[in-house]
């Protein structure tokens, strides 16, 4: 039996191959076309663009763009579940996050705001002392902030002024927000509780 072995070659030592990069001054006329501090190297042989002035952006792109009510779903289930979920938030049932959709960023600040601020109070924003204080958890249940009506009215094209009535035990607080029609859909740009 023959095998055919191919010639085995004996083992040579090599030298590791240079990993630092090169210094500025070994590089030659290449290092000459660097810009800033990203390095980012561009060819010297393209002729070089000349500068000119730029229009500025209109404002009017980036703003959100009001929506007719023709377009716009019936306001009426939005508004109620809006004003739930405020409740809840300043009840600190629910995270203030779960609003961005439906609220502006100036809404959503002094949302954040109120609650911080009620909050530091002993007795929760919408819970009455008397739920509060109790251990118990159907006088906490009791206690527990809803909102019993909602009243809606439509002042303008595409906006939806409401107002909501809020049960906490024995005392009732009031709601009150405004609904624009806004790239599609309804957001809350205004909103006070009483």
């Amino acid at each position: 039996m023959t095998t055919d072995r191919p010639e085995e070659r004996p083992l040579r030592l090599l030298p590791a191959p240079a990993s630092d990069p090169p210094y500025d001054d070994e590089l030659g006329a290449a290092a000459s076309a660097v810009d800033g501090a990203l390095a980012l190297a561009f060819p010297t042989t393209a002729s070089a663009v000349p500068l000119r002035l730029a229009p500025p952006a209109i404002e009017e792109e980036f703003d959100e763009r009001i929506t007719p009510r023709a377009s716009l779903p019936d306001p009426a289930p939005l508004a109620r579940r809006f004003a739930q979920a405020v409740v809840e938030i300043a009840a600190g049932d629910r995270p203030i996050s779960q609003l961005s959709r439906y609220a502006t960023l100036d809404v959503l600040d002094q949302l954040e705001r109120s609650v911080r601020r009620r909050a530091a109070q002993p007795v929760g924003v919408m819970r009455t002392a008397v739920g509060a204080a109790a251990g118990s958890a159907s006088a906490a249940a009791a206690a527990r902030p809803r909102v019993t009506s909602v009243h809606l009215s439509e002042p303008a094209d595409g906006v939806a002024e409401g107002c909501a009535v809020i049960t906490a035990g024995q005392r009732r607080r009031a709601l009150a927000f405004r609904l624009e029609g806004l790239d599609g859909r309804w957001q809350c740009t205004a909103l006070r509780i009483g």
